[in-house]
């Protein structure tokens, strides 16, 4: 698990995803916490990742985690990693927050310690996230988190992406 002051962000495991599956009131006695309805704006990505986090296990450090915001000990949302480093030692991160949570410093903050959490792992040199191409809510939380603007890419599925990064 990592700690950040306003959040608890645990890893996904076996009992997690399985509880998922199950529903909100299984997922909540699970993890201990209160589960709101539509919690998640991708709810369709948990099965592929789960699938695909069973079959390479080393993906268990480099995946999906869930927010918890501690002052009301509610999900508030997901986070993680696209993956193990690479060849290079760069890791990418990704976060979504409830709606109703946002402009609350709370992405920055889960931002932060997953980007701390990566950049000690020796194996992690720096850490990666892409957004819109253009100045949104997530570039904003980027900066704040310490990111750098890179540059502009093209992706496969999502067209036109911003690239930014931090190192140690």
């Amino acid at each position: 698990m990592i700690q950040s002051p306003r959040l608890k962000i645990i890893p996904c495991d076996d009992t997690i995803f399985e509880a998922f599956k199950m529903g909100d009131n299984v997922l909540a006695r699970v993890i201990g916490a209160n589960v709101p309805k539509k919690w998640t704006g991708f709810r369709n990505a948990f099965a592929p990742a789960y699938l695909r986090w069973l079959e390479h296990p080393p993906l268990r450090d480099w995946w999906m985690h869930l927010l918890i915001y501690v002052p009301d000990n509610l999900l508030i949302g997901s986070c993680g990693y696209k993956g193990e480093p690479d060849e290079n030692g760069t890791v990418e991160i990704g976060y979504e927050i409830k709606e109703s949570f946002r402009g609350k410093g709370l992405a920055t903050e889960a931002a932060i310690a997953l980007s701390r959490n990566a950049l000690a792992a020796k194996e992690v040199r720096q850490v990666i996230a892409h957004t819109v191409p253009y100045e949104n809510p997530s570039a904003a939380v980027l900066r704040k988190a310490g990111f750098e603007k890179e540059s502009e890419v093209a992706d496969e599925t999502e067209g036109l992406m911003w690239r930014w990064r931090l190192t140690n």
